[in-house]
């Protein structure tokens, strides 16, 4: 069965379709190691990570964040991933400012300027 990208290049997330299964991948690096993480999603996830950019580029600093101190820490699974989908692609807008305020403060990082520079790059890409 052959793969096929929809979405990524280079070191940004990538997803990938075999037949009926989508997976998004990230690569994450954590001090001197690497990692590459890869969890299923649904048709609906992929549509607003197309549709939407700054959900897209959300999702792609806080599950790096997130994955980035699981690598060393804890197990991050299929179900962690769920949860972060639902809370980052498919919340409302109130809800999607309270995680990465969350997010934030509990990482000391700036995910919505981290979110805007993601999505500068991304497009300066495109243009």
């Amino acid at each position: 069965m052959q793969r096929l990208r929809l979405m990524g290049e280079g070191y940004e997330p990538q997803v990938w379709q075999e037949g009926e299964r989508l997976t998004y991948s990230l690569p994450v690096e954590s001090g001197f190691v690497s990692f590459d993480f890869t969890f299923e999603i649904r048709q609906p996830d992929l549509d607003v990570l197309l549709a939407d950019d700054y959900r897209r580029a959300v999702l792609e600093i806080v599950a790096h964040t997130l994955l980035q101190r699981a690598s060393v820490r804890i197990n991050f699974t299929q179900s962690d991933f769920d949860k972060l989908i639902a809370e980052t692609l498919h919340a409302s807008p109130e809800a999607l400012q309270t995680l990465i305020a969350r997010v934030s403060q509990d990482h000391h990082i700036g995910i919505a300027q981290y979110a805007q520079q993601i999505m500068a790059r991304r497009n300066g890409a495109k243009g």
